[in-house]
């Protein structure tokens, strides 16, 4: 089979779901990804960054985080890009992230929708009028997919009011399983490696302030979205900000942690939304317990494995208990559970969705 991954993400992006899928789908088969677009003239730049992987980066006069948000823009946009689409990729299998797709189902072999972001509220957008378009474009794209998956059950919820063939599908971990053997959690420094790895905006800074007081740990943040609010933490000399990292260099950090943390801000993604946060799966993946928020829909784990808390002082009590509960059982167990949960997996659980309906 072919598969074309219609995307708004560019592929040199720190890897997402879309990426991770694209590169467990390429293990057997042949791979359109198409990436969000580029200002410029319209035209088609194509690469091939990988074995199996074919980008395609679109070219259009405004560039795409931007025009989906002008409604008249987006449609001109995406009537062009989507009638080459369909001339040169019509036996494709369509795997497709873009809310606002509803023309790339015309001529094509078959049509997925694979729902992994919450912008199916309303009030998405600070623009109401952009909130409309946004709405009705996605119950379009739901309705005239083949069949949908959503990666938590409050999206997979939703997607069932105008899909009847919808299904839960979770992100999983990296084809390549990253734990090695077990470490001990106190070196010989008796400092303990703390890593969070995501958004920076989202982080609960009260609860960040609160762990960094014990000097026995290194706090590192790793990833995009520093803003104003976030300098109060600089001044914290155990707090390390790395900026994005991906490859060998998230490796070698994440290869010295002892714990992982996602200290989430409360709101509707960790009230209804989340079921098993991509980031879970990294950490997970290196044989790491993980100390978090309370995720109201957070997948059934086994003991030891996500620590949740409720409030700033059960965070910083979970991070010790991980600590002292931590096991090289504990950490087998960790990996066992990633080998069972991989995007290999979840492309074999896509393969039997798509046999099923296949028309």
């Amino acid at each position: 089979m072919k598969f074309l991954l219609n995307t708004r993400t560019d592929w040199s992006e720190p890897p997402r779901a879309r990426h991770q899928l694209a590169r467990a789908l390429a293990e057997n088969h042949q791979v359109i990804f198409v990436a969000i677009n580029q200002t410029g003239k319209p035209s088609i730049n194509i690469k091939n960054p990988e074995k199996n992987i074919t980008v395609i980066t679109p070219s259009w006069w405004i560039y795409g985080k931007y025009n989906m948000r002008l409604p008249f823009i987006n449609e001109l946009y995406q009537k062009w890009l989507y009638k080459v689409l369909i001339i040169n990729y019509a036996d494709y299998i369509v795997i497709n992230f873009d809310l606002t797709a509803v023309y790339l189902n015309k001529g094509i072999t078959g049509y997925i929708y694979m729902c992994v972001d919450n912008f199916i509220a309303l009030k998405r957008s600070k623009s109401f009028i952009v909130s409309i378009y946004w709405a009705y474009k996605q119950k379009k794209v739901i309705k005239n997919a083949h069949f949908c998956t959503g990666v938590s059950k409050y999206l997979h919820n939703y997607l069932l009011r105008y899909n009847s063939k919808s299904h839960l599908l979770l992100s999983g971990a990296s084809c390549a399983i990253q734990g090695g053997s077990y470490i001990d959690f106190i070196g010989k420094d008796k400092r303990v490696n703390i890593v969070y790895v995501g958004w920076l905006f989202k982080l609960n800074i009260e609860w960040i302030i609160a762990a960094s007081k014990n000097k026995n740990y290194n706090i590192y943040l790793i990833g995009p979205g520093f803003n104003n609010n976030l300098n109060q933490l600089k001044q914290i000399d155990n707090i390390i900000f790395t900026g994005e990292l991906i490859g060998e260099s998230l490796a070698k950090i994440m290869i010295k942690a002892n714990i992982c943390i996602a200290p989430y801000i409360r709101d509707r993604d960790t009230e209804e939304v989340y079921t098993m946060p991509n980031k879970f799966w990294l950490y997970l993946s290196f044989g790491l317990p993980i100390v978090t928020c309370h995720i109201k829909n957070l997948a059934d784990l086994p003991a030891g494995f996500v620590y949740q808390s409720k409030n700033e002082s059960e965070f910083i009590t979970n991070i010790d208990k991980a600590i002292i509960e931590n096991s090289h059982d504990i950490f087998k167990k960790r990996i066992g559970f990633i080998q069972k949960n991989t995007w290999d997996n979840r492309v074999d659980e896509l393969s039997d969705l798509y046999k099923k309906y296949a028309v």
